[in-house]
């Protein structure tokens, strides 16, 4: 079996679309909980969901950082597709 280049850059784009994919899926479900803690401070923000201190703060900076690691993946995935148009088949 004999992969060409292009094959393999078109490969490799979907597997790093496939990652963005999963990247973006855990930042939707990522959660930070503030056990421990009673009351807010002013350097975070927590409200008691499901009986336990939610830190709303935490959450949303733990969203932003997985949401930035699928845009990388997603930047690298659209590159390789943008590369593969330049060669043959």
């Amino acid at each position: 079996m004999v992969f060409s280049l292009k094959g393999c850059i078109n490969l490799l784009s979907a597997a790093f679309a496939i990652v963005a994919a999963i990247l973006w899926l855990q930042s939707a479900r990522v959660e930070v909980w503030a056990d421990g803690q009673i009351a807010p401070r002013q350097d975070n923000m927590v409200i008691l969901k499901n009986g336990r201190m939610f830190d709303v703060t935490g959450t949303a900076e733990a969203q932003s950082r997985w949401s930035a690691y699928a845009a990388m993946a997603a930047a690298v995935a659209a590159t390789l597709q943008a590369l593969s148009l330049f060669l043959k088949d």
